[in-house]
């Protein structure tokens, strides 16, 4: 019986821990706007690696991709690293978007783009970027890009791209 009750309440305080960890449901998803990108997103994030992943919900490699990239972030300290999504879909689209974050278990702050210009948006996150997705940002831990992913990622690549950050940091 003592044993029963030690595994019960083992078991519930994983649940409860595992609810913790995970952002609320209305958090899901945070707006931000392009002039915020920098501030919001990468430099909340500074003494961290932080890899920001930009991803749609109509993109099917972008889709497929995100197990791999929660895959490559469990190999790496939360202390060390930080993970960001910026979904790029309408504003409309954010039940959407919500749905497949919670029905995947995605365990990142994910952001939405508010602008009524995407290319302003896209243009405030990386001059050199053409909007396609997905795509990947590392910040090394001073906040400085580190480097660029363009197109469907592995698990692999985005762990070396974050390692390759890392050891470039302080």
């Amino acid at each position: 019986m003592r044993f029963a009750l030690r595994l019960l309440s083992a078991a519930a305080v994983l649940a409860v821990l595992t609810v913790l960890a995970r952002p609320a449901a209305g958090e899901l998803v945070k707006l931000v706007k392009p002039e915020q990108y920098r501030s919001r997103v990468v430099a909340a994030k500074k003494g961290r690696v932080v890899l920001v992943n930009f991803w749609a919900t109509w993109c099917e490699p972008c889709r497929e991709e995100m197990p791999a990239l929660v895959a490559a972030a469990k190999g790496f300290p939360v202390k060390d690293v930080a993970v960001a999504l910026v979904s790029t879909d309408s504003l409309k689209k954010t039940p959407d978007v919500q749905k497949f974050l919670a029905f995947q278990k995605i365990p990142f702050v994910c952001w939405q783009a508010k602008s009524t210009d995407l290319q302003r948006f896209i243009e405030a996150v990386d001059k050199t970027w053409n909007g396609a997705v997905p795509y990947t940002l590392v910040y090394d831990r001073k906040g400085e890009l580190a480097a660029r992913l363009l197109g469907p990622q592995t698990e692999q690549s985005f762990a070396e791209a974050v390692r390759k950050a890392l050891v470039a940091g302080p």
